[in-house]
This record gives structure tokens, sequence and C-alpha cells, in this order.
């Protein structure tokens, strides 16, 4: 499991979180089928499906995966059912419906059909590093990272995190780093970027294939665009793409990192994800140290 989208959140009471015990209840609640009027169950599932290994722990880490489940009901099939009832109400009864009437008859419809609507699952995985005080999520999908913390406090009982605070506004110092060529000493840029004007209407460009701190990206800096996303290379180890708002994006790790992982594994399918999940760990953490430091992030 080489994580591909990345969001850090510190841990602020580390002491408050005991990781036995998250690793002894995780089996407790468990993902469970949706029942036939639920929209959604959100619960921890085993790292490899039909196995009872609910967690790995290396390094002062530990691993662990939740899922959703979900009604699919497709709006196209409530919105066709929504008008014949509609009609067959107007032709009937010869009068027009109006928008309450509309909102509570498509409520009944979908009450009606959920429970014939086909089920989807989707999945989310994150480690505790206890040691660099970090909840590291591989989803930037807001809804997914919010079930999550969700299912970590109902587990937990409690859950102290914050999310990440800049002293310096990510956007401005990525336009800086542009705009004067003075880049981190462990950073280069890479092939991809997208700038964004500070008006209502958020116009916005991007570069691909092209140098951001060429003269076609810096000029419109100088004008008042600001770096939206940027792609880096961090040392030879990770590259990435930085977003405003801190998240790491389309992440690739360098192939000799995963040719030691694969030299590690003593093959199979848990004992990969346990060589992978020991090297990651280890050069995410190193790699915070260096992004904290970019953007003034303090220890809670």
């Amino acid at each position: 499991m080489w994580f591909k989208n990345v969001q850090f959140f510190q841990l602020t009471d580390t002491d408050a979180i005991d990781t036995n015990e998250l690793i002894d209840k995780l089996a407790d609640f468990p993902l469970k089928e949706c029942g036939s009027q639920e929209e959604y169950s959100f619960g921890w599932m085993p790292l490899i499906r039909n196995s009872e290994q609910w967690y790995l722990a290396s390094n002062k880490c530990v691993l662990i995966r939740a899922g959703k489940e979900e009604k699919v009901l497709p709006s196209s099939v409530v919105r066709e059912e929504l008008e014949i009832k509609i009609s067959e109400i107007e032709l009937i009864e010869g009068r027009k419906v109006g928008r309450k009437e509309k909102a509570d008859i498509k409520d009944e419809l979908v009450f009606t059909l959920r429970p014939k609507a086909f089920s989807k699952r989707s999945d989310i995985w994150a480690y505790l590093d206890m040691e660099a005080k970090l909840l590291v999520i591989n989803s930037t999908n807001a809804s997914m990272t919010e079930l999550l913390f969700k299912q970590l406090q109902t587990t937990l009982g409690s859950f102290p995190m914050a999310p990440l605070m800049p002293q310096e506004s990510p956007s401005g110092l990525m336009s800086n780093w542009l705009l004067k060529n003075e880049l981190p000493a462990s950073l280069n840029t890479g092939e991809e970027c997208e700038i964004q004007d500070g008006s209502e209407e958020k116009a916005s460009i991007r570069f691909k294939a092209l140098e951001p701190l060429s003269e076609d990206v810096t000029r419109h800096i100088e004008q008042g665009m600001r770096v939206k996303s940027l792609a880096l290379k961090w040392t030879e180890k990770l590259n990435f793409v930085l977003h405003e708002d801190l998240s790491l994006r389309k992440i690739k790790f360098d192939d000799t990192i995963k040719e030691k992982a694969f030299n590690d594994s003593q093959g199979g399918g848990l004992s990969d994800l346990d060589a992978n999940f020991a090297l990651m760990s280890l050069e995410l953490r190193e790699f915070y140290d260096s992004y904290k430091l970019w953007f003034d992030i303090q220890d809670k």
C-alpha cells in the first residue's frame, strides 16, 4: 500500500491515544451491510479481504483501514419516477403540484426505491504515527475524512487531533518560491502548476509539461495571481503535487524505495503490505520534518 494522496493531521495529545486499545477495538466496530433504509454505513475493515488482519504496526506507526457502504440510487431514476407521479396527479386531479408537495413526493419515492438500490463500497486507509504525532490519511475526500474522524472518536471515546496551522499562507509561499526562484534546498519544481486570481470568478490557468519557473508562469504571478497547486520533487525520493490546502496528491515514491520494500518482503499479500508500509511510513515521517519547516508548522 503506497499512499497516492496524503493529508496530515496533528495528534494534539498522544498520551490520550492508546493504540493498543484501538487495535483491540477495531473488530468491535466493523463495516456492516447497509440496512434497507440506511443511506450508508461506515466501519473498520480488515487490511486484506476475508482475513482477520485489522492492522499493521511498524516504527511506532499503526496502519488501519475503514470502509463505507452506500446505497446507490441514480438521480435519473428518482427524477423519472417523480415526473411520472406528478403527471398522474396533474392528469387525474387537474391541478398543479407545488414545490413542497414535489419535495414530499420525492422523499417518499426515495424511501420506496432505496431498498431496491444496489450497494457500493469504498475504503479509506490511514495510519497513526505516534513518534511524529501525526494522523496520515490516504485521501483528499472531505466526507470520507470526516467519517474517519467520527469512527476514531466512536472507537476510542475521544480522539484529540487538529488540522495543520501554517504560519504562512501555502499559496503565498509557493508563489514566492517561483517568483524569487528560491525553493527550499530539498525541493525542485516539476512540470505541473495551477495559478488562480483573487477575483470572485476565481479564474485559473493550468500549466502542464511546462517548467513552472518559466516566464509564462512568473509573469502571471507578478500580475497578482497566486499558486493553487505545484508539482514538486523532494530530494530523490518523492514526487507530488502540493495544493494550497497543504494536501499532497499524485504522490510517486522513487523506484529504489519500492525495490527495497520488494526485497524486504517475504512474498505474499500481507508480507508485501507490511514491507511497503514500513518503508513508506519512515519516508513520510522524514518528509514531514522538512514539510513543517517550509510552512512554519508548530508542534501541538
